[in-house]
């Protein structure tokens, strides 16, 4: 398995040139290490992997599992927030998203999109994309947060809180 990942990157697609510094910088604790080669027009990004699984390619998470790691992802994206690195103007998807083994950490490799949908969209999007890679009971848990999550303009401690009451629910009544 490689722990690089290389995707084309082009510099007019960052908003604005702190953003592509901030990036580049590795200031933000959200983002994968990056490294840039330029060749000509040519501007490739250069992400090191190791310590982290694609969140792509796992399968058969369980519920609290998945619910573990879409808690990762939405405080990631509060940590990019941080740093001007708004949702729907990078590329927020499973491909995207790295999770160490232990779920403790999650990283986002951060491509440049022109802003195509809302914040909020973008981020139940990608957790109901998350429905893919878990158990029957997972995806019943992902629907009800990606409806949360669509339907309301809430702060992040308070989907953590949500998400929490679903992790106690789940260990609760042994749901796997």
């Amino acid at each position: 398995m490689s722990n690089v990942i290389i995707v084309n990157l082009d510099e007019k697609g960052f908003a604005y040139r702190k953003k592509y510094e901030t990036v580049i910088s590795g200031i933000c604790p959200a983002i994968l290490p990056l490294n840039i080669a330029k060749s000509g027009d040519c501007i490739r990004g250069i992400y090191r992997t190791e310590g982290f699984i694609r969140l792509s390619s796992l399968s058969d998470i369980s519920a609290a599992g998945i619910l573990t790691a879409a808690e990762k992802i939405i405080e990631c994206t509060e940590m990019c927030r941080d740093y001007l690195l708004f949702p729907e103007e990078y590329v927020l998807a499973a491909d995207t998203v790295y999770i160490s083994e232990d779920f403790r950490d999650v990283k986002l490799a951060y491509i440049p999109v022109k802003p195509h949908c809302s914040e909020k969209k973008a981020i139940a999007g990608l957790i109901r994309s998350l429905k893919r890679i878990t158990t029957e009971n997972g995806r019943m848990y992902l629907d009800t947060l990606g409806t949360m999550l669509e339907c309301s303009n809430l702060k992040v401690s308070k989907v953590t809180g949500f998400i929490e009451r679903l992790k106690q629910e789940i260990n609760l009544c042994g749901i796997e």
